[in-house]
């Protein structure tokens, strides 16, 4: 499992590292930093931004925390949505009939298309970022609760039932375990696509957050600052994603065999 573990890790980083490279190799042949700063330079301007102050007086971290607050709340009511709504279709038949017709028109709406929307029905606000994530994200996450409640073994409700267990019982130890790999794949689908409608959002005009520096940089045509924190956006993202998320499903999954050996 251990050699498993670091020949994963070994693959990833080395990976990451050919990247960084084709980057640094282009960023040499080009010879311009207004088009393509390289890597070292970028991160040159990533440590200058996390310790100073950056226009109007505030600093990396102010912008860092407010995008992580605003991904934080939208992808949790995205997900409380979803799940609420895929389990009552998946567990309900009037509601699968009435809402499977509608789930498919909301999954067709375009990203951008649904973040414009949200900025012209409420302005540049933190309702409108809520309304675009949750627009986007709680139909997918609705869809793959729905098919991992129609796909969960009736057999052991019935059991369940038969033994007279209790609702909350029921919940605990038949609904949720076999639709643990279900509400996984939707949690990490509602994450990666949370944080970037966020961005997308912060980027059309929502006031401060690192989408905001984008734009910022960009009107004042400086690639090395767009680039940096684009970058860093990244960093935290990947450090979220792996970091936090993947720990938290090889907790939850610990008892499969891959997890134990």
């Amino acid at each position: 499992m251990k050699s498993r573990v670091k020949v994963n890790v070994g693959l990833r980083v080395s990976s990451i590292l050919v990247l960084v490279s084709i980057w640094w190799v282009a960023a040499l042949w080009m010879n311009d930093t207004e088009v393509l700063p390289g890597p070292v330079l970028i991160g040159k301007t990533i440590a200058s931004n996390l310790v100073s102050l950056g226009p109007e007086g505030h600093s990396a971290y102010f912008h860092i925390g407010i995008t992580l607050f605003r991904i934080a709340v939208t992808f949790a009511a995205a997900m409380v949505a979803g799940i609420g709504i895929g389990l009552t279709m998946g567990l309900r038949k009037v509601f699968e009939s009435s809402l499977l017709a509608l789930i498919p028109l909301a999954l067709t709406m375009p990203t951008i298309l649904m973040v414009f929307l949200a900025v012209l029905w409420f302005g540049y606000s933190e309702v409108g970022s809520l309304v675009a994530v949750m627009a986007v994200v709680t139909p997918f996450v609705a869809v793959n609760m729905y098919e991992g409640a129609k796909a969960m073994d009736k057999s052991l409700v019935d059991m369940a039932k038969s033994f007279k267990a209790k609702k909350g019982m029921l919940i605990r130890k038949v609904y949720i375990p076999q639709l643990m790999p279900y509400i996984f794949s939707a949690f990490r689908f509602a994450f990666g696509m949370a944080w970037k409608i966020v961005a997308l959002a912060e980027t059309f005009g929502i006031k401060f957050g690192i989408g905001y520096m984008f734009f910022f940089w960009f009107e004042q045509f400086s690639m090395e600052q767009v680039l940096a924190w684009i970058i860093l956006f990244v960093i935290l993202m990947l450090i979220l994603e792996h970091g936090v998320i993947a720990r938290i499903e090889s907790r939850a999954f610990a008892w499969r065999p891959e997890h134990s050996q």
